[in-house]
């Protein structure tokens, strides 16, 4: 965008403000009050307005908080109708939005979020100008990876300066380079100045600096130095100042002793202070063994906090889990007991849900997934520290070096677009150990040598190999399995005809000629670094902001947790730790990709795959879980139990709980869904006869006036005993075991039966595709039919459930599009359908549902009314369906969708099944809320096999970082 064109959109913004709810005839009265001054500029007003309605119609979705009834001091900022905010100044906010509009071009519906999100945290704090009593609130926020935290609470902290709060103290994760990010951030986007040479500081100013310098705030920290006496004495601000302090520091027990100590000294009592804890779930929570006594960072952070009679710690993390198993009695940890913040997923942040096909009903994941299988001669999968000897050139293997050729070409497009200045980075991340990245390094330094000084002599070949990989896309041999990775010219084109409207805003097919013209330039910028403690490279992007910088980022803990990879468009990454919160900060790719989603490429492990997609699926359940607790105004303690005993999160759990020898899990106000199923004969077969003999011993099902439901047939009052033998004896994928355990889902159901009297009474429906239901999803005009070795139940037709489209996927797996089964929310009612039952558990359930969102929707317009013919599913299972009549349905499906294609034709030399063939079957469970809150107990040795490999991980890990 050109700067002229750029000035008339800043002159219209300024004109709109921040309302989201700006009518196109208000952009219009805009760009013309403003078009005199154009005239003559040769501007193109429709191209004005276009853009003007982007930003203005952006959905945003509302923010969700879990408020504690034992919140002592909030509700002072919205008193009286917020009376109190009208006399406050705001003027570092006021600069911080400049910023945040002009030169960061935020949209107004994000801005307008922000400001009503930090009013909200800052509600909930207490009034720093109040003196003479103690107070302490601790809150979470929990937003996802790489998806803008930094920004919110830079937020937070501009406005709590504004309202009384003299020093904030930012934990900025384990590592330098997170700390001297977060710092570099804040001096921007607070300070106004950089702390590059302390002795030129006043000359200094840069960011919210240039736009305002009067909002006057001092460092104790900078960019090239942690908390140190002799760096505070350097910069000469007396502690006792009454404007405000920002220290950033890292998580590290030295540093954090010495700013103890050092605080100690001073009258802390006359101050307000704002702890922000930055990747909270890391270093900060209490992993000691001994219940009694503390872990060093967390017992550094408690002690600080302590030394300040008035103070307020806010917690940020995309994975909350080790903060939910805080210690929620010990009133001295951090556990969030006073409120939880849930961001959502803005609609243009490459998400999980949309890289691997979990985003909503109807879409496709994302075509950015490359399956890679040529990797274990040169990074065996459990290689050890010293064993270096498979790091040979002649050993790359071929899906890397076709991964570095899609960041030439990605870097190339990019320019082509005109978005040449910007940043651009790979990221190779093959081991833990810093020898192994460094030596990696060296190999990959080689190998883009090679590709540079083939395209500098204008290598016919080399421009061959590009244009293929460019057009027609690469072709990888591993012993006798292909692997076909599609081109960029066909990702381009998929992502333009997907259903992320928001997400694929500037992506725009360019031609070779386009591509390749830029492709000299490209390979000169690029630079490979190894970033590790052993490693003195650094990234340079602050260096490089008028022109970009180009960057192969090879790593491992640096690039796990925190740092940002600016314009990340190829990810190579193999390590795979299995616990949850590790592996999910582990997912640089995810954040914004404005104009370039299509370039992206993720190269990854079939293991790694499964472990992102099951615990994207138990991520969901949990928000899920957040919405319902949210809508029925539950509490930060309420959520801290349904996270402790949610089934997805067997896999982490043990960790987080050293001191105890149970945990605790649920299946309580639950759907479960067997979302990947075994592709063999054998398994069809077994789980098919498995059915027929479970269906043939319930006996006579429900007709109505002696006629069966189109939807299905029902049997009611099936006993516990038969559900449990069916669901133990049937076989899904393993890959689906990471989250769904039917063995131990079995003994919940046996617990709950047996202890609290509930879940006795089941009803089984088999699915009968006959009638599409309201809300179903849209499936293939081809039917199956489907029968069963059992003389209660007729003919039926299967549900189609297409395969997921992920290019080399196992074809020995069938997984479901979407990774659901479920028809659409009105299956789980079916059975109050058929019995007429809708008047007694869904009508009240509808009016509810409609109650809270028109109350929602009046307290924040971003909130949909609800305007179904059915009521929350979650509320039903919460609420209405009694805990004895859980609900099974088993779906018989089309085993012709199981097949697998390769470009557009049945592949070759796999298993393939015809319509009216055994069907697969797969079921799902409606469970109800239980008395039974706490779950069914297992003892953690049973995961001890688990749990000893993830601690091994990290004891061998040679990641040793300088302690300043």
């Amino acid at each position: 965008m050109d700067k002229v064109t750029e000035k008339y959109i800043n002159y219209c913004r300024l004109y709109l403000g921040d309302d989201i709810a700006t009518t196109d005839e208000k952009i219009d009265e805009a760009v013309n009050q403003f078009a005199w001054m154009f005239e003559n500029q040769n501007v193109n007003k429709e191209e004005v307005k276009k853009h003007l309605l982007t930003l203005y119609t952006l959905p945003v979705a509302p923010y969700k908080t879990l408020l504690d009834t034992n919140n002592p001091g909030s509700g002072w900022l919205s008193a009286n109708s917020y009376s109190r905010q009208d006399k406050i100044a705001w003027k570092f906010w006021n600069r911080y939005l400049t910023y945040l509009r002009e030169k960061e071009k935020y949209q107004p519906g994000v801005i307008h979020q922000l400001d009503r999100l930090t009013n909200e945290i800052l509600d909930n704090l207490y009034d720093p100008t109040l003196e003479g009593y103690e107070i302490s609130k601790k809150g979470l926020v929990v937003g996802q990876v790489q998806s803008g935290k930094t920004s919110n609470f830079t937020g937070l902290v501009c406005k709590a300066v504004d309202s009384g709060f003299n020093v904030i103290i930012v934990f900025a994760g384990i590592l330098d380079d997170l700390r001297t990010q977060t710092q570099s951030r804040l001096e921007k986007c607070f300070l106004g100045f950089t702390t590059k040479d302390i002795e030129k500081i006043n000359e200094s100013k840069i960011g919210v600096g240039l736009i305002d310098p009067s909002p006057i705030a001092h460092a104790f920290t900078t960019i090239v130095s942690d908390f140190k006496e002799a760096t505070v004495n350097a910069l000469g601000t007396n502690f006792q100042t009454n404007e405000p302090i920002l220290f950033v520091v890292k998580k590290n027990g030295r540093i954090l002793e010495n700013m103890r100590k050092w605080l100690s000294k001073r009258d802390c009592n006359g101050k307000s202070v704002l702890f922000i804890d930055d990747e909270a779930d890391n270093a900060s929570v209490n992993t000691s063994k001994d219940k009694t006594k503390a872990s060093t960072i967390n017992k550094k952070i408690r002690s600080i906090l302590n030394l300040f009679k008035r103070n307020a710690y806010v917690g940020y993390t995309a994975t909350p889990y080790a903060n939910i198993f805080i210690d929620r009695e010990n009133q001295e940890d951090l556990f969030p007991r006073h409120f939880i913040v849930n961001l959502p997923t803005p609609a243009a942040y490459l998400s999980p849900e949309k890289v691997f096909g979990l985003d909503s009903e109807d879409e496709q994941p994302l075509p950015i997934v490359n399956i890679i299988k040529d990797y274990k001669e040169f990074v065996p999968d459990k290689h050890k520290k010293d064993e270096i000897d498979t790091l040979e050139y002649a050993n790359i293997p071929e899906s890397l070096k076709y991964a570095i050729r899609c960041f030439i070409i990605a870097c190339a497009i990019r320019n082509a677009r005109g978005q040449g200045k910007k940043h651009n980075s790979m990221l190779i991340h093959l081991s833990r150990f810093q020898i192994w990245q460094n030596i990696i390094k060296d190999l990959i330094e080689r190998c883009f040598k090679f590709y540079k000084n083939e395209i500098l002599s204008d290598d016919a070949d080399m421009f061959a190999q590009l244009k293929l990989d460019f057009e027609k896309g690469f072709i990888c041999k591993e012993g006798n399995k292909t692997l076909e990775y599609k081109s960029f010219v066909q990702t381009t084109e998929d992502v333009i005809n997907s259903d992320y409207k928001v997400l694929k805003n500037g992506v725009t097919p360019v031609s070779w000629d386009e591509v390749k013209k830029y492709l000299y330039r490209v390979v000169e910028k690029i630079e490979i670094k190894a970033l590790n403690g052993a490693s003195t490279d650094v990234l340079a992007y602050d260096d490089h902001q008028e022109d970009g910088y180009y960057v192969i980022a090879v790593g491992g803990d640096k690039l796990s947790r925190g740092l940002t990879l600016d314009g990340l468009t190829i990810s190579y990454f193999l390590r795979a730790s299995k616990m949850y919160d590790t592996l999910m900060q582990m997912g640089r790719w995810f954040g914004y990709r404005p104009g370039y989603v299509d370039v992206c490429r993720l190269f990854v492990s079939e293991e790694i795959n499964n472990w992102f997609k099951a615990i994207t699926i138990a991520n969901n359940e949990l928000r899920e879980e957040f919405d319902y607790l949210w809508e029925s105004k539950g509490s930060p303690q309420q959520y801290a139990l349904k996270v402790r005993t949610s089934p997805g999160l067997l896999i982490t759990s043990p960790l987080k709980m050293f001191s105890t020898k149970d945990v605790q899990i649920s299946w309580a106000s639950t759907l479960v869904e067997t979302y990947s199923l075994v592709r063999s004969k054998e398994a069809i077969r077994h789980n098919y006869d498995l059915t027929s003999k479970f269906i043939k011993n319930l006996g006579q099902r429900h007709l109505n006036d002696g006629a069966d439901d189109p939807r299905g047939f029902l049997w009611t009052d099936v006993p516990v005993n038969a559900i449990c033998d069916y669901i133990g004896s049937f076989s899904i994928a393993d890959t689906s075991r990471i989250k769904l355990d039917l063995e131990k889902m079995v003994d919940y159901i046996k617990t709950c039966n047996s202890e609290y009297g509930e879940l006795n009474s089941w009803r089984v429906l088999v699915r009968n595709n006959k009638e599409k239901m309201s809300g179903a999803h849209t499936t293939d005009s081809g039917q199956s039919e489907y029968y069963f070795n059992a003389p209660n139940i007729p003919r039926g037709i299967c549900t189609n459930r297409t395969r997921v489209n992920i290019p080399d996927q196992d074809d020995n797996v069938y997984n479901l599009r979407n990774y659901h089964l479920i028809s659409g929310p009105n299956d789980e009612f079916i059975d109050f359908y058929i019995l007429g039952e809708e008047n007694l558990y869904l009508k009240g359930a509808i009016a509810e549902t409609r109650d809270i969102k028109k109350r929602q929707h009046k307290e924040n317009p971003n909130v949909k009314e609800w305007d179904k013919d059915y009521p929350s599913p979650v509320l039903v299972r919460q609420k209405y369906r009694p805990a004895d009549k859980p609900f099974l349905i088993i779906y018989p499906l089309n085993p012709e969708k199981a097949n697998i294609y390769r470009d557009g034709i049945l592949k070759e030399g796999v298993e393939q099944y015809k319509a009216n063939e055994l069907p697969f079957i797969a079921f799902a469970i409606v469970f109800p809320n239980s008395q039974n809150s706490r779950g069914f107990k297992y003892k953690v040795n049973e995961v001890k096999e688990l749990i000893e490999s993830e601690l091994n991980f990290e004891n061998e890990n040679d990641n040793e970082y300088a302690d300043e």
